[in-house]
């Protein structure tokens, strides 16, 4: 499964994507988010939070991957993309907050999009990439 991921991540295409459809899904209004079914259980939402910026890092370090130089070079480009992913997740609670009709800011939301990140950082960082 992992080698499908990473050849399809070969092309740009796949991690812009992700983060598109992220940056889509956290700007819907909140009446537009459904509220029953899956979407009824507690904290299902901050696993999807940390589903959506984790695949961030993990799809982008998967197609920069193939471009890397030395190992300390490496290790900067994921701690950037880790930076960048909480970021993006930061601005967008504040986007919802003043912006986005029936969405509030949560920082547990920052918390999760946080974990999620650092997850895949960690993954890129000391699993063994093949």
């Amino acid at each position: 499964m992992m080698r499908f991921v990473k050849k399809l991540c070969t092309w740009k295409i796949i991690p812009f994507a992700w983060t598109a459809v992220t940056i889509f899904l956290l700007c819907l209004p909140g009446s537009a988010i459904p509220s029953a079914g899956v979407f009824s259980t507690e904290g299902i939402d901050k696993v999807v939070h940390a589903i959506l910026f984790g695949g961030i890092v993990l799809l982008w370090a998967f197609n920069l991957y193939f471009r890397r130089g030395d190992k300390q070079k490496w290790q900067r480009i994921i701690v950037i993309l880790t930076f960048f992913s909480v970021g993006l997740g930061i601005g967008l609670e504040f986007l919802q907050r003043d912006y986005i009709p029936n969405r509030s800011f949560d920082g547990n939301d920052i918390i999760a999009d946080s974990i999620g990140a650092v997850l895949a950082a960690v993954y890129h960082l000391f699993v063994k990439v093949k």
